[in-house]
Order: C-alpha cells, then structure tokens, then sequence
C-alpha cells in the first residue's frame, strides 16, 4: 500500500444533514484520517440535524455551517460537494456547486426530470466537473470484479436477469414529511427504493432498452404514488430484465435479490437484513463466488490498508475513494452522471408503460412525473 501525498486534503461540502447522509459521513471521515478528504461545510434547514451530526464527529475540526447555500458557496470554495437532500433539490443544488467549481457526488435519483438530468450533466461537461451518483451497489466489493468477469466471456452472453427489491416501511414513514410517497418529489418504490437495484442490474447486462411492459399498483400505504411496480425492460438482443419492487413487506427484514442467466453459467446475489451473497457457477460445477470475493477484499486491503475491513460494509467509503482518485488523476466515476441519467430513463419507462398499460418502447417520449398524479384516484 502506498499513502498519497496531497498538498492539502480536498474540500467537501455536505448538503443535507439527515438520514440519507450517515454513510456519506462515515466515509468522508475515513479519508479525513487519512488526510485526503476534509469536511469543511454543512448545509441543512434544520439547526438540528448539523448539531447532532457536527457532536457526532466529536473533535474534529469545525465545519462552516449555513441554512443557505448560496452563502456558504460565497465564503469558501469546494473541490467536492455532497448533495444527500429530498430528490426534487438536487438539480438546483447541483447547478450551483458545478458552476462554483466543484465536482459532485449526488445521491440518487439523480433528479426526478429528464430535462434537469440532462442540463446538469452538460454543466459538469461544460465546467469539467466530474459528477458521480450514489449508486452505492456498484461499490460493493465484489461487483467491479463480477462485472469483468461477465466481460471476460467466461459465462458466456447474458440471456436474462431478475432483480427484486423487497424494502417494506410502514406507514409512519410516509407520513415523516409531506413529500414522502408522491409521485412528483419521491416517485414511490420503483424510483425511490428499487433504483439502486435497478441501475445496478442494467450496469451487468449492459443494458440498452428497446421497450417495456408494467404493472404498478398502490396495495398497502396511504401515499400518492405506487408502493408495487412489476416491470420487464426488453434489451436489445432477444434480452430481458425483470424487476419487482415494493415497500409492502416486512419493515425490519429489507432484501434485494439478484439473478443473471447466462449462456455458460448462473449468478445469485443477495442482500437480506444486512448480510450479502454471491454464487457464481459455471454449468460445468466451477464455482467462483468465492475466489471472486476474496480476490475483492484482498484488493481493498493492499490499496487502503487493514483498516479498510472495518469499511466492508459501507460502500459509500469505496465511492470516496474512486472519486478521489477520478479528481486527482481525471477519468469518470464507476457509477457516473450518465448512470443517473440513464436510470431515469429507464424507470420512466416502466411507469410508463404501467400508466398506459401497454408496451412502450425507449426511450419514453415526454414523460413527466407530473402526469401520474392522480393515477390511482
């Protein structure tokens, strides 16, 4: 292992201090320790939630704090800025930031409108900014390598893929905040819970959609949008990617499953109450699951040091260090600005398709989340 050296540790710059940012912290003050990542700026409405976190990171040094953007922007510049806010925000947060110099880390969806998708993407273009989505499956140890040995042709062509998302909340979780469950601000189970899985699974089968069909259904929660999508991509190729996703099972047993058939052998992964699996076969019996993950950790340990077993579980500490590395040698993010792009794509599809009840093919022709606002009314 060898320690970078850094002039100064690169600056972040955290938007939003809530649930959705804990990992992100967690992670930055890996990198902090290790002198490559600083926190130097919380942004959040909520006095609150910057105090509880600022006590959290005990003696630390003392970030700028704001409940406005625009002042913190105009006291200090950032080489990183965090945007773990409500969907709706990202694209005007993330406007601001590129345009003050800084590349970003999003979380996802990247937005919830294609047009502001594309208008951010082109900012960072225009500003050589990079832009990386939380797509936090993707840095997983153990995915990178999977997906070079499906490019590798040692399983063979992928014919299909399943994934399923089985994350349930119960109704106290909708009603938290006002925008929680609609379709215009969250975009219910497909967009909001079953997007990780999603992307990740269109990332393995290198997926280029020609169509979809769906089924969306509101079973379980007083909410607005859809709490269950059914939803097949047909790909390009004779392919398909079958996706189930719902809020409606058991709040404290969350699980995302994942299946990919492939010419010369199968592969099973598995998230389930916090544990991980992965079986790989080759239809000859050859099993490299195992190795596959090994050979991952064995990788993780030799670039940051024994201390990166305590991170395993946190993949947003592996996003951290990608993204240090895309800022100081160029190069683009595992899961870059067009994997948010190109989800939304796909997740407007399926909508779609299940809004009009029938097959729709891609790419979704003016579609607005607007326009499933009272679909189930």
């Amino acid at each position: 292992m060898k320690q970078e050296k850094l002039k100064r540790p690169l600056s972040v710059l955290l938007v939003g201090c809530g649930r959705a940012s804990k990992d992100h912290v967690r992670a930055i003050a890996y990198f902090e320790k290790r002198g490559l990542l600083s926190l130097d700026g919380l942004v959040d409405r909520d006095e609150r939630a910057i105090q509880k976190l600022i006590e959290k990171r005990g003696r630390r040094p003392m970030p700028l704090v704001s409940d406005n953007l625009d002042k913190i922007l105009s006291q200090k510049s950032f080489d990183l800025t965090v945007i773990a806010t409500p969907p709706k925000t990202h694209a005007n947060i993330g406007m601001k930031a590129i345009r003050s110099g800084s590349h970003l880390v999003v979380e996802k969806p990247l937005t919830l409108d294609l047009e502001e998708a594309k208008s951010l993407l082109q900012a960072g273009e225009e500003e050589k900014k990079a832009i990386a989505i939380g797509f936090k499956y993707r840095y997983i140890p153990g995915v990178l390598e999977l997906k070079n040995l499906i490019q590798s042709g040692t399983l063979g062509n992928i014919v299909y893929g399943t994934v399923v998302t089985r994350w349930g909340h119960d109704q106290a979780y909708y009603d938290q905040a006002g925008w929680f469950g609609t379709w215009e601000a969250e975009g219910g189970a497909l967009l909001n819970q079953s997007v990780h899985a999603l992307d990740l699974m269109a990332w393995l089968m290198e997926a280029k959609p020609v169509g979809a069909t769906a089924v969306l259904a509101r079973q379980c929660h007083a909410m607005e949008a859809a709490d269950f999508v059914s939803g097949t991509l047909h790909l390009e190729g004779n392919r398909y990617l079958l996706l189930e996703g719902t809020t409606n099972t058991d709040p404290d047993h969350h699980e995302a499953s994942f299946f990919l058939r492939c010419e010369k052998g199968t592969v099973r992964a598995s998230f389930s109450s916090g544990k991980k699996q992965l079986e790989i076969v080759t239809d000859e019996g050859q099993k490299l699951g195992g190795q596959l993950m090994w050979g991952a950790i064995k990788e993780r340990v030799r670039r940051e040091g024994i201390s990166v077993l305590r991170q395993i579980g946190n993949p947003y500490t592996f996003l951290y260090r990608d993204m240090i590395d895309v800022i100081l040698k160029g190069g683009a993010p595992i899961a870059p600005g067009e994997a948010g792009l190109d989800s939304l794509l796909q997740a407007f599809l399926i909508l779609q398709a299940g809004k009009e009840r029938r097959t729709v093919p891609y790419p979704p022709e003016d579609f607005h989340l607007s326009g499933m606002k009272g679909f189930f009314d």
